[in-house]
């Protein structure tokens, strides 16, 4: 292709789809936004707003699901902020005129992980020569804390992480594959990653990362923003379960390493205690269902340190025990040591002490699955989403106005740039 981005066969049914949504009501969306936005200011007397361009090679539904908010809240954008956003695919915008593509103030892209560096590479540098006055902003939609492709950070202008080190030193090492998790199995379990197609990682440039922001994470995602607006009337339960762990232990994948670990530890309880440890997958409702009726979910490492379950375990009012996370900084954050999760170590060795200490402390229990609730309901309430997206324009380089952040709301603490 004459963008340089990979190519994906879709069967008829997911390419349509994806045809009528980026090609046709995208585009129609933003045409009614910016006529609402030049009556808006004709009213109010308002200098232009910013304009923001997503693209996305549409490739990866969960990575996609980092650009989710921006639909959700585009009125919000419109209102507090003066922002108006269009979403197309990469291949569709590298395909705009110059002239087209330099009305945008910002360009945010996001590409599959699967993308080649080099090919990754030479479509951030083709917007760049299209869109030379743009400010480039890239959404990194991988698990992992770490940066998949040092030479797309240098090349633009922010680069947005759903979750970062805490400790930014953290970054100038080198690591064994891709991630710190991938280091931690090849030095304890053995596994190699010699042939892997990242064999190993870092370190970054310092001065590189004065572009990483911290955005937001999975918590925002489509769907487990409905089971939060689902939660807020959800009436009491009974939780006839202690324990549930469910997840995938793949033979042949490093995950197998930590993961197994954890169900040797939750196999120790299943005599004293009603465990669900399962490797089988439910239905969304089901398993949700599965999470309201248990008072623990233990919720491993992936491929990256967070994942969807959590969010989900909390917001069905299940406490959440999980490896250590104290190396983490994202945002909502619902890691918070005895406060809103239980952390145990890595190789789970104290996981069986921990959850028959809050098994028998129902009140301490119910404390900490309740604030990690109200972390998320802070966030969503507070308008944090907005607020984030005006820090981000700022962190890179947007000059135009009336971007200013909606009035009476910040950003998190925590929520450090």
């Amino acid at each position: 292709m004459a963008s340089g981005a990979s190519h994906v066969v879709l069967g008829p049914a997911v390419g349509l789809r994806r045809s009528v949504r980026y090609r046709l009501l995208n585009p129609v969306r933003y045409a009614v936004d910016l006529a609402a936005a030049s009556v808006r200011r004709g009213f109010r007397g308002d200098a232009r707003g910013g304009r923001i361009l997503l693209a996305s090679d549409g490739q990866s539904p969960t990575s996609e699901q980092q650009f989710a908010p921006f639909q959700r809240y585009r009125g919000r954008l419109q209102n507090d902020l003066g922002i108006v956003q269009a979403h197309l695919l990469v291949t569709d915008a590298l395909r705009l005129a110059p002239r087209m593509l330099s009305q945008f103030d910002a360009i945010v892209l996001k590409l599959s992980f699967q993308t080649p560096a080099e090919c990754a590479l030479r479509i951030v540098q083709q917007f760049r020569a299209k869109a030379p006055a743009a400010r480039l902003v890239y959404f990194d939609g991988d698990d992992d804390l770490c940066i998949q492709w040092p030479a797309v950070l240098d090349a633009v202008d922010l680069y947005v992480k759903k979750h970062v080190f805490a400790d930014r030193a953290a970054y100038q090492r080198r690591y064994i594959g891709k991630s710190n998790l991938t280091d931690h199995v090849a030095r304890t379990a053995g596994v190699s990653f010699a042939d892997d197609p990242i064999p190993c990682s870092g370190p970054i440039d310092p001065s590189s990362l004065e572009k990483l922001m911290l955005g937001y994470n999975v918590a925002l995602n489509s769907d487990v923003l409905d089971l939060y607006q689902r939660s807020l009337s959800a009436g009491p339960v009974e939780r006839d379960l202690d324990i549930v762990c469910r997840m995938n232990v793949p033979e042949d994948d490093w995950m197998l390493a930590m993961r197994q670990a954890a169900v040797s530890a939750m196999e120790q309880l299943a005599g004293r205690h009603r465990v669900v440890v399962s490797t089988g997958r439910l239905p969304q409702e089901e398993y949700h269902s599965e999470l309201r009726r248990a008072r623990i979910c233990v919720s491993p490492f992936g491929y990256g340190e967070i994942c969807r379950r959590d969010f989900e375990a909390v917001l069905c009012g299940a406490m959440l025990v999980k490896p250590d996370m104290s190396h983490v900084a994202t945002e909502p954050n619902i890691y918070v040591s005895g406060k809103t999760y239980v952390p145990v170590r890595w190789d789970y060795a104290d996981l069986p002490e921990k959850c028959e200490r809050y098994l028998s402390r129902e009140a301490e229990r119910r404390r900490i699955a309740d604030a990690a609730f109200a972390v998320i309901h802070e966030y969503h309430s507070s308008g944090a989403f907005v607020a984030t997206v005006a820090e981000m324009l700022r962190r890179a380089g947007w000059r135009g106005g009336p971007v200013a952040g909606p009035a009476g709301r910040s950003r998190p603490e925590g929520g450090r740039a």
